[in-house]
């Protein structure tokens, strides 16, 4: 069978799971640094988990550029290993709250060596269902490399039931970043963007949903009621505006880009996990309007989105150096230091005077690049 069907739907899949993930992201007890680093275990498991799920798309995404059939063997491997990844939200949500359980790291684990046994033999699945192949053939997809995370994970759970709880967690996140690398050494991705905007698209698209399934319900039916969440509103719209902006951003500069490489698909990534925090602190700031500490966190989100988006137009024109529309468009970066500005000016307003001024100032400076462009 065709691969592109198969392809848009584990994508999407991957995209739904990668940013449900947030939501199982815990509120800080108050609006302080204190409580937002308590929570430390669940934002690190979080980072883990898009980190994993990135780099299985990533893979993915470059393997199925060379391929284009597969059988009903690999779509059978497939399904067990998507099973897999859709139970990532709960086992991590479970191990970030009882990181010294035996059960809830040993669940944990079992979750992790299961998707990298599963990527494996999928790899060997399509190298089977494609014999004549010549590109895959010759490609890198397997390779002793791959089996070296299964075995960090396996010395997680010698720890974890001999001297230290928390060995699987440990080696979970070892074996994700030695994954990472391992990937980033296999063939360098220049093919076509199609998938990757969709995949950029199917993500940004679920955040916005997200973020208004967040917005508490009125208390009653009267127009005081109503009155009462305005902030929640107000912070959501401004949300909505972030997300659709970077959207916006994207797909003007997609339509004059020709090919990626995997060093623009990585610092596009990173932007994608800054921004599916955006739900978790539009909420921070609707339940603390008045402290300077969650806005602060929102604008700082907001302005390292901003920067990946500096360092992506670096590593755009270095990637077509010879895609002049490109070279051109690229050539001005003052209104994404516009924004900058203009957020840390609203940085400083929301410590001195009025919290909120972080968030409107994210705003204004999206406002101001609408001018600018």
């Amino acid at each position: 069978m065709n691969t592109n069907r198969f392809e848009t739907f584990f994508d999407a899949v991957l995209a739904i799971i990668i940013t449900v993930l947030v939501l199982k992201l815990t509120q800080p007890a108050s609006p302080t640094l204190g409580a937002v680093l308590a929570l430390n275990a669940r934002f690190i498991t979080y980072a883990i988990c898009f980190l994993v799920i990135f780099i299985i798309w990533y893979d993915n995404h470059n393997l199925f550029q060379i391929v284009e059939e597969i059988d009903h063997n690999v779509l059978s491997i497939y399904a067990v290993q998507i099973f897999a990844i859709s139970l990532l939200p709960y086992f991590a949500t479970w191990v970030a709250l009882h990181i010294n359980s035996i059960a809830a790291e040993t669940m944990y684990g079992i979750v992790f060596l299961a998707i990298d046994i599963l990527y494996i033999i999928s790899i060997n699945a399509i190298y089977r269902a494609n014999p004549y192949n010549t590109e895959l053939g010759q490609s890198n997809f397997i390779s002793v490399y791959s089996y070296i995370p299964i075995a960090i994970m396996i010395l997680g759970f010698v720890l974890t039931y001999t001297v230290y709880v928390p060995g699987i967690y440990i080696c979970v996140l070892l074996s994700v970043i030695c994954w990472l690398i391992f990937s980033r050494l296999k063939s360098p991705d220049n093919g076509s963007t199609d998938r990757f905007e969709a995949f950029i698209d199917a993500i940004i698209a679920i955040i916005i949903t997200i973020i208004v399934l967040e917005i508490p319900m009125v208390a009653n039916g009267s127009w005081d009621a109503f009155l009462d969440i305005k902030l929640e509103f107000i912070v959501y719209a401004v949300s909505f505006m972030v997300c659709f902006n970077f959207w916006n951003y994207n797909n003007h500069l997609f339509s004059i880009v020709n090919k990626v490489n995997s060093r623009v698909i990585w610092i596009i990534g990173v932007a994608l996990f800054l921004l599916s925090l955006i739900p978790y602190l539009t909420v921070f700031v609707s339940f603390n309007p008045d402290s300077f500490f969650p806005s602060f966190l929102y604008g700082l989100d907001f302005v390292l989105i901003v920067f990946t988006s500096l360092i992506n137009t670096k590593a755009l024109k270095d990637s077509d150096p010879a895609n002049i529309a490109l070279q051109v468009a690229l050539e001005d970066n003052k209104p994404l230091i516009s924004m900058v500005v203009l957020v840390l000016l609203g940085m400083i307003i929301g410590y001195f005077v009025y919290p909120l001024a972080v968030v409107i100032a994210c705003l204004v400076s999206i406002i101001t690049m609408w001018l600018l462009t």
